[in-house]
């Protein structure tokens, strides 16, 4: 496992209470071995899924240090999806602040345009 997805369940872990306070359940995914495919390894990413009633928000942290965010609202069915660049792990509470604030609800429906 890569540098990047030890970063992911570091957070996780010192951040899982205060989410629950919070009201969002938490939990990490961590990767499976990838399939070969042409001669190379499957990229493998440790997830983070978030959730809070109808809204559900999703990170994946690839190997490569990429991270690919999705938020979908089942009842007013508004998605956002983002993709960014990890180059620390001091780079995720900036990553996951938006992810986090659509869950908790924070981000009213006039800024979701």
């Amino acid at each position: 496992m890569r540098e990047s997805a030890h970063w992911l369940i570091n957070w996780h872990a010192a951040h899982q209470d205060g989410l629950r306070a919070r009201g969002i359940g938490a939990v990490v995914n961590r990767p499976h071995r990838g399939t070969p495919t042409r001669g190379r390894p499957k990229a493998t990413a440790v997830s983070l899924t978030l959730e809070s009633g109808e809204r559900l928000g999703h990170v994946f942290v690839w190997e490569s240090g990429s991270a690919s965010l999705l938020f979908i609202d089942s009842r007013s069915e508004y998605m956002w999806q983002d993709e960014q660049e990890l180059s620390s792990e001091g780079d995720l509470p900036r990553v996951l602040a938006p992810l986090i604030e659509l869950v908790e609800g924070l981000q009213g429906s006039a800024s979701r345009g």
